[in-house]
């Protein structure tokens, strides 16, 4: 027989029945304190399964990003890789708080992606959204590669002559394409006692003037790369001036700046350059016979069309780009969007140059020059003169792809 029963059958008094309705009111309380902890363990386990099918997610759409991103030309991988995560993952690419990708010395790419993933149950307990990370890399396997590499990109679309090879120019360069975009009349001229070897000379018009044999390899009407570096290099704030107007001789050593004005290097003397950037605003390197400038990990910014480094007969160069770090693999650039401008690398004693030369404003001549050997190199110009030279090189680490070419994800190693 139950409480209210028992009471019933003794005629229990008012009191007796109002502790019967209290007792009911604390059976409900305390069923309903102890069901907080039940829901929580209940939805916790809800939400734990959406972070780890979440975790999964995002892994599997960065792993296809830095793939995708790997197999990208030069210079678009980071923002393919992310173009790529972004679509993977849909809508859920709204609760992404950091992305990251970086292409690597050895031309892998990493990336990085976190997103904060609303809680449905765990809100109850304050918990009102959980982070999730995760990483990958992705490395192109050798031989994945299907095409030619662009060591040399001549940019004007529509001058006569954008490439002059004049005689006593010998290029073997066996790996490398030269691209010529011009579709204008004589695009090229080629005079006779020239000798190119390369994989490619590809000229967008199909008038080319060849004075002698032409280039075995010679392809009019060609489609050319596109540039992959446009807007896409580091922007740099060049600042106020730290080295201004300055005579050298001797040896020297010159530290990262921002350097403006007149630097002459007169009579003969070694140039030293500490490893960073140097910022050219509005500034001229004359460099003359008898100089040797070395530089280990530097890089070099031409902020406007007045800026330039000369180079005279009887120097020898050796630098070589930065293989990390925000400059990787950059060795001398611009921004896009200078009027055009000229300046003359002149003879020299030899040099070895490594890294991407991006001078998209630039009529660049190359004149009397030998010995040039051992470059890993990739160059962009606006047009270009050849005049004396024997010269072999090679794609530097940043480089162009050959208009058609391709690397396939398949070819791709991928790690996390």
């Amino acid at each position: 027989m139950s409480v209210l029963e028992t009471l019933k059958a003794f005629k229990a008094p008012r009191q007796a029945r109002r502790l019967v309705s209290d007792v009911r009111g604390t059976v409900a309380v305390v069923f309903a304190v102890s069901l907080l902890p039940v829901m929580l363990v209940l939805g916790g386990a809800v939400d734990y399964s959406r972070l780890v099918a979440e975790k999964a997610e995002l892994q599997s759409a960065l792993d296809g990003a830095v793939l995708a991103g790997v197999s990208a030309t030069a210079g678009t991988q980071t923002s393919v890789g992310l173009n790529t995560l972004k679509a993977e993952l849909g809508t859920h690419s709204a609760y992404l708080t950091t992305t990251s990708f970086v292409v690597n010395a050895d031309g892998s790419l990493t990336g990085q992606a976190a997103l904060s993933l609303p809680m449905t149950f765990m809100k109850i307990a304050n918990v009102s959204s959980q982070a999730i990370i995760a990483s990958s890399t992705a490395a192109a396997s050798a031989g994945a590669s299907t095409g030619n590499k662009v060591c040399i990109l001549i940019k004007d679309p529509s001058s006569s002559q954008t490439l002059l090879v004049n005689s006593g120019v010998t290029i073997n360069a066996p790996q490398c394409e030269i691209d010529v975009a011009s579709t204008a009349t004589t695009a090229a001229m080629i005079n006779n006692g020239s000798g190119i070897n390369v994989a490619s000379l590809c000229v967008a018009s199909n008038s080319v003037t060849v004075n002698g044999s032409a280039p075995a390899n010679l392809k009019k009407s060609c489609t050319t790369a596109t540039d992959p570096f446009a807007g896409n290099l580091p922007v740099v704030s060049s600042g106020a001036c730290t080295v201004s107007n300055q005579n050298y001789s001797g040896t020297n050593a010159l530290s990262p700046g921002v350097y403006c004005g007149n630097f002459n290097f007169n009579g003969s003397g070694t140039l030293n350059l500490a490893a960073g950037l140097y910022v050219l605003k509005g500034a001229h390197w004359n460099l003359n016979s008898g100089w040797t400038v070395n530089g280990t990990g530097v890089t070099f910014y031409f902020a406007d069309n007045s800026s330039y480094i000369q180079v005279n007969s009887g120097v020898a160069i050796n630098m070589s780009a930065p293989t990390t770090g925000t400059y990787a693999n950059i060795l001398m650039y611009e921004p896009t969007g200078l009027g055009i401008s000229s300046f003359t690398i002149n003879g020299s004693a030899g040099h070895t140059l490594t890294g991407l030369i991006y001078l998209p404003s630039r009529n660049i001549t190359f004149n009397s020059m030998s010995n040039v050997s051992s470059e890993s190199v990739t160059m962009v110009f606006n047009q270009l003169i050849l005049d004396t030279i024997n010269w072999s090189f090679a794609t530097s680490s940043k480089s162009i792809s050959a208009a058609g070419s391709t690397t396939t994800a398949g070819g791709s190693r991928l790690s996390n």
